[in-house]
């Protein structure tokens, strides 16, 4: 039977950069994105756009779910608006300019009117039409979805490798299971065979005749060494991983679930072993474990 590819599964890290334009205005935007436990968005805009704050971190919300975003965007704008002189504030320039020279003592000599109206304020911009409005939103918006589909194709990238890795983890951790599955009943049968010759030999030294309960101890024992119910756990907790991996998009919050349940049932499983075998396949397990865990991180 062929086995099930990855399913699409996405990193945390990526990158992306677009740029749209019209006859008005031109933006360009670049994004970023680093591991998160969350959705974190810090988008730097233009001071006078504020505006487009809510509409551009919708459409991030909208596709990504998990990951620190970084984002900058760059905007120009190709139709000029016309501007008004402030007369008040040209006057008030011209007072202040010749106040100035009278207190540093200085012979009076007033400023040309291109200095007066190259001063800040001696002109006051026109309330921007609806139109230019709008394109500067569609061109932010279009160069937002242009990063973004590049950011989006960057973590799709890094999460094929990802996936491929965590699969290959999967099977290793599958490996070692099996092996420590295999092992449980010899340990079981040599433990039992190693209490029933340390206490026949105790009792032969102590020149003992009544019957020592040896069953009675044995059953003790395997009950103590049983992890049948560690094994099975673990066989479902694998299944569900590699059937995660399979189904793919955002699954690495239940996969960290998982993965402490994993890690769980492995120290239950240490715990009950006293057998040297047993006990480095275990050690193996939790290796392993924790590589998943540290691979995970970085998983959408």
């Amino acid at each position: 039977m062929k086995k099930a590819s990855l399913g699409t599964l996405h990193s945390m890290t990526g990158y992306g950069r677009g740029s749209a334009g019209n006859a008005h205005a031109s933006a360009e935007v670049e994004l970023r994105t680093v591991n998160g436990k969350g959705l974190n968005l810090k988008l730097r805009l233009p001071p006078d756009r504020g505006d487009l704050e809510s509409v551009l971190e919708a459409r991030l919300r909208k596709n990504i779910s998990r990951g620190s975003v970084q984002g900058w965007m760059r905007l120009r704008l190709l139709s000029q608006g016309t501007h008004s002189i402030d007369v008040k504030a040209v006057r008030n320039h011209l007072k202040e300019w010749r106040k100035l020279a009278k207190d540093l003592g200085m012979k009076s000599a007033d400023p040309t009117l291109a200095e007066l109206l190259a001063m800040p304020g001696s002109y006051v911009p026109e309330e921007e039409n609806a139109t230019v409005t709008r394109a500067v939103q569609n061109a932010s918006v279009g160069a937002l979805d242009a990063a973004l589909e590049a950011l989006l194709e960057s973590r799709q990238a890094e999460g094929a490798r990802l996936g491929k890795e965590l699969m290959r983890l999967w099977k290793q951790l599958k490996v070692a299971l099996n092996k420590a599955r295999s092992r449980v009943p010899k340990a079981i049968a040599e433990m039992q065979a190693n209490l029933q010759t340390r206490v026949q030999a105790a009792l032969r030294a102590a020149d003992q005749d009544e019957d020592y309960d040896l069953g009675r101890e044995l059953i003790v024992l395997a009950d103590r060494a049983d992890v049948q119910e560690e094994l099975a756990r673990l066989d479902i907790h694998l299944e569900r991983f590699e059937a995660l991996l399979i189904k793919g998009g955002a699954v690495a919050r239940e996969i960290e679930f998982l993965l402490q349940e994993i890690h769980r049932e492995i120290t239950t499983l240490g715990n009950k072993s006293s057998d040297a075998t047993l006990s480095q396949h275990v050690v193996t397990m939790k290796l392993v474990a924790g590589q998943l865990k540290e691979q995970v991180m970085n998983l959408e």
